[in-house]
């Protein structure tokens, strides 16, 4: 695998983390849902199609070959987009409150 296609894949996994830690945030309710059910349901349907997209994405980038530093990629890329959400949601009350 040549140096350009390994920085693609470390591209695109820490993309996939921001986003993967994005979509986690944004469907907080559907995911944590009182019934339990649904809920298992729900995350079971969520991961599913997590990797699915991750996957189809790395097919493109790479012809679909994984390699342990993606995974730390996907890690780092959740955590980064962790830590700015809490940031940010920190300035923004800091700001409202004044």
């Amino acid at each position: 695998m040549t140096l350009e296609i390994q920085i693609q894949t470390l591209l695109f996994s820490f993309f996939f983390g921001i986003c993967f830690s994005f979509l986690l945030t944004t469907n907080y309710k559907i995911i944590y849902h009182e019934t339990k059910s649904y809920q298992i349901l729900s995350t079971f349907l969520f991961v599913l199609g997590s990797i699915f997209l991750y996957f189809i994405g790395l097919r493109k980038v790479n012809e679909g070959i994984f390699h342990p530093y993606a995974a730390l990629m996907i890690i780092v890329g959740f955590l980064f987009e962790h830590y700015l959400h809490t940031f940010l949601q920190k300035r923004i009350v800091f700001r409202i409150k004044k």
